[in-house]
């Protein structure tokens, strides 16, 4: 394996602990990859006592690729988690133990959190509307990934006690965990539960992209570590810019202090951007007085260039964009997937709309990753999912739900007293239903259409248990679900070729997966332009990177401002060989009511954190041409 020297330092050292600042491009997962096989064919460590946490389950599954790869496809492997995934294994092989989940819980998606879960909330608590609540799940998030939860009075000072207790026992009702509570969950039950017990021991545990973990996800790692794991972990406190996740930076930062007989190291050789663009990427994140120094080489034989271009307004600055992509495609022959654009903020698509318009009228491609969530979101896609898996389980209490509510004929008072019977007979929704259909259970709105409609899929159930092959019973459940239509059977079939699903379970996980909000980084080998938010581009690298409206309305805006310079960081050091960053004097008509003011304007500013930099000079953008 052809590791650098300096990668080469992190994998032979001797400490118990290694912690890699790695800037960006200098090969942290290629360094992973070679701390892996160090273990596995050197130190001849059982691949089975090792365990890897990424932070994306797209990064999950391109690590286990590469382990395979390297290590031969017969070969055992480590454990490949991200820190969600792990804790939900756990939690399921020990819940019988642990006597704060519900017992036989699944896991709500983000549709069931959306269209069961707040709407009953907002119903018992009397909430205004919907964002009223979604604010109070955010901040019952935010209390267990900060830790704030374990504060003796935090359900005193929380803003609404009655959500606390409407949640709780609605929870105990259907059964379900939110996936935002998961890691919380097991910290508790690894603190509190004597038998608790993982499913196999962990010796070794590698962690990418430390940085991102909030104070919950460091709390395990520390739990693992004080019982003999030895961590080995990658991240970089530049690009840490995921604080509406709670990230603590702070924890890679502190990590040589509070871990002992730890041992740090740098890896300093950007073999990703050229020398000109690493160069004002460093001018912009020096700026940041808390960040640990580090200086990075570029191992590029380029210069590189980046240009910084004022337009008199949005329309103009499209123009010109499209333009200059034109320019490099045909002169500089770069392929259009090697070109992506960058987006502080978009909402109903309010930056990229003229900029979209100017790209498909200059000819150029734009990409168009199928976007499988959609496909779900319809009526028939719910009902679709729910009926796998109620199929798959009868005591699933949110499919059984869903089933029921986009059943015609049964509407909110129907669910509303079987709610009313299953906390007057602490019961579970599920087992109202079947109570119901043993006649134990009558007063239920529209009881003879709930009857109905549990008998059926009941049978249907009896019919297709034995059956594995999904595509078998893609053609029943054709005939089974009201408005399946050719367009939708299409789009299942589609994603079951692409994916190469063979069994319901397969499509179950991946539904499940897709509708379970995480962040994931975008197709690396997708066709055409790309035109995305600033977020959803880490981990992708560009030969050309547009990064629009580098103002100080949105940048640093409304938000943190160390974290925002990290964002603009990343986002810069996505390019390799071309950067453009715009901004406009102006912005009009719908644009004037973006940015942090109050008040609509068109006036806007050059951001803060290229405004004093010297090396770069604001340049005319409605005439530039590419040399």
């Amino acid at each position: 394996m052809g590791l650098t020297e300096e990668q080469k330092l992190p994998i032979n050292s001797k400490a118990n602990h290694q912690i890699i600042l790695a800037g960006p491009g200098t090969g942290k997962s290629f360094t992973i990859l070679g701390y892996i096989t160090h273990l596995i064919t050197s130190l001849k460590v059982d691949p089975g006592t090792i365990m890897l946490i990424t932070f994306t389950r797209a990064a999950t599954n391109e690590l286990k690729q590469k382990v395979k790869k390297e290590l031969g496809a017969e070969s055992q492997l480590p454990k490949v988690f991200t820190l969600h995934g792990f804790s939900l294994r756990q939690l399921m092989r020990n819940a019988p133990k642990i006597k704060a989940l519900p017992k036989g819980f699944s896991i709500a998606n983000n549709f069931e959190e959306r269209f069961i879960i707040m709407e009953d909330i907002k119903t018992l608590i009397k909430a205004v509307n919907i964002k009223e609540v979604r604010k109070l799940f955010n901040l019952l998030s935010a209390n267990w990934e900060t830790l704030n939860i374990e504060k003796g009075d935090w359900e005193v000072s929380f803003d609404n006690p009655q959500f606390l207790g409407a949640w709780q026992e609605h929870r105990a009702i259907y059964g379900y965990m939110l996936r935002s509570e998961l890691v919380y969950q097991l910290k508790k039950a690894l603190e509190q539960e004597e038998e608790m017990r993982l499913d196999s021991p962990i010796d070794y545990l590698i962690i990418d992209e430390y940085q991102d973990l909030n104070q919950c996800d460091l709390a395990i790692i520390e739990h693992l570590r004080n019982k003999g794991t030895k961590v080995f972990c990658a991240g970089d406190d530049d690009q840490s810019i995921y604080g509406f996740r709670y990230a603590y930076p702070e924890g890679i930062r502190n990590f040589l202090k509070e871990v002992q007989n730890s041992e740090g190291f740098k890896l300093t050789e950007c073999f990703r951007c050229d020398e000109n663009i690493l160069n004002l990427a460093l001018h912009v994140i020096g700026q940041d007085p808390k960040r640990i120094a580090k200086k990075l080489k570029s191992m590029s034989d380029q210069k590189g260039e980046f240009h910084l271009l004022r337009f008199p307004n949005q329309y103009e600055e499209a123009k010109r964009i499209a333009i200059i992509i034109r320019n490099l495609v045909d002169k500089k022959e770069i392929p259009e997937n090697e070109i992506i654009i960058l987006l502080r903020s978009d909402h109903n698509g309010c930056f990229s709309k003229p900029i979209v318009g100017e790209l498909l009228t200059a000819g150029l491609t734009l990409n168009q990753e199928a976007d499988d969530l959609s496909t779900f979101a319809q009526n028939s896609g719910r009902y679709f999912l729910s009926l796998l898996k109620f199929l798959k389980n009868p005591s699933h209490d949110l499919a059984l739900r869903t089933i029921l509510e986009l059943t015609k004929g049964l509407g909110e008072a129907t669910f509303t007293s079987i709610y009313i019977q299953a906390k007057t007979n602490k019961n579970r929704f599920h087992e109202v239903a079947e109570k119901i259909l043993t006649g134990e259970i009558t007063e239920v709105t529209n009881l003879k259409k709930v009857i109905e409609t549990l008998k059926m899929i009941n049978s249907l159930r009896e019919e297709l248990r034995e059956q594995k092959d999904v595509r078998v019973a893609l053609e029943r459940l054709k005939a089974f679900i009201p408005d399946f239509s050719a367009e939708f059977a299409g789009h299942i079939e589609n994603i079951i070729r692409d994916k190469e699903l063979e069994s319901i379970d397969d499509l179950i996980d991946f539904a499940d997966e897709l509708l379970n909000p995480a962040t994931e980084a975008p197709n690396e080998i997708a066709t055409g332009i790309r035109v995305m938010s600033m977020h959803q581009a880490k981990g992708l690298t560009a030969k050309a990177v547009f990064i629009v409206a580098t103002e100080e309305e949105y940048l640093p805006g409304r938000g943190n401002v160390d974290e925002e310079r990290r964002l603009f960081y990343v986002s810069i050091t996505r390019a390799k060989h071309f950067l453009f960053m715009t901004f406009c004097n102006n912005r009009i008509y719908s644009q004037r009511h973006t940015g942090y003011l109050n008040e609509p304007t068109t006036k806007r500013n050059l951001t803060r954190f290229l405004r004093d930099l010297p090396i770069v000079k604001p340049i005319d953008g409605t005439n530039f041409e590419m040399k």
